[in-house]
């Protein structure tokens, strides 16, 4: 702030005392030697009165003093109690922050709780309809990537999942996963295409379990890819070239991860498996 020098006699403010003087002289006819010998160096923080006194100001509350020594006195506290409610502001404003934080969380929890809508009784059901000591109507589940198809699966049947190309992994999850043929490998079961959640059976817990669904799909992804691998290596010598090329490339695609195709496979997967969940053992509708 620059000084200010204001006139004893009249409202009059003037950027400089010399310019003070000359009005004194030619308006108030007071003659007074110019002098700037009580002009303050802190002129940052330092003004006049209306008797010319020069006044310090506080650089945080701009308070007056009138001695430098008291406005720095002053500015120590000033200054603490200033950090003070900074700290108060800040830790208030965590705190918002946590308690919206907190019931955001509520709200997400409750809002899962809605989409699921599992009750306990619920659970119970899905409990005695999945779970039976590994066996559901007399079949025994096999669990997700121990199905060893390469086995299980003759050559006709792979020769056909083979000839499917790019379709190969559709045809293979529905002659696995869903079909009356395969029985113990019906391990996997979507019951609701909006829910986060899907089903697996686990072998070391003897029992089907809820699963995150999109992790689900891409272990089925990854199992039934690794079959087609598998019967590819058996059977392309015995493929046409052009067939053998095209089947190869979709292979490929499928092992990039950066290649969209492997999100649009799990996706039609879903669908396989959600339109015929009627088709899978588990008989009962389960509501969630």
């Amino acid at each position: 702030m620059s000084i200010v020098y204001k006139c004893k006699k009249c409202i009059k403010e003037y950027s400089s005392y010399k310019s003070l003087w000359r009005h004194d002289v030619l308006k108030h006819k007071i003659n007074i030697e110019p002098s700037i010998s009580n002009v303050s160096n802190d002129v940052s923080n330092v003004s006049h009165n209306v008797s010319n006194e020069i006044i310090f100001k506080c650089s945080i509350c701009n308070e007056n003093f009138k001695s430098r020594t008291t406005k720095w006195r002053h500015e120590k506290l000033c200054k603490n109690k200033t950090n003070e409610k900074e700290r108060n502001d800040k830790i208030e404003k965590m705190e918002k922050e946590i308690l919206n934080q907190k019931k955001e969380m509520d709200l997400l929890r409750n809002q899962l709780q809605k989409a699921l809508k599992i009750h306990p009784k619920t659970l119970q059901k899905i409990n005695n309809q999945l779970n039976n000591s590994g066996t559901i109507n007399n079949v025994t589940i096999i669990q997700l990537g121990s199905e060893n198809l390469v086995n299980a699966l003759n050559d006709k049947e792979k020769r056909f999942i083979l000839d499917r190309q790019a379709m190969s992994i559709n045809h293979l999850v529905d002659l696995v996963h869903v079909s009356k043929k395969y029985k113990k490998f019906h391990n996997v079961y979507i019951t609701n295409l909006q829910s986060t959640f899907a089903y697996k059976f686990d072998v070391k817990q003897n029992k089907f379990i809820a699963v995150n669904k999109n992790e689900l799909l891409t272990d089925i992804v990854d199992s039934r890819m690794y079959d087609i691998q598998n019967f590819y290596d058996e059977i392309y010598p015995e493929l046409e070239p052009r067939k053998a090329a095209q089947i190869k490339k979709f292979i490929d695609r499928m092992g990039n991860e950066e290649d969209e195709l492997k999100d649009i496979k799990k996706e039609e997967i879903k669908l396989i498996l959600y339109n015929n969940r009627d088709k899978i053992l588990i008989k009962e509708e389960i509501e969630l």
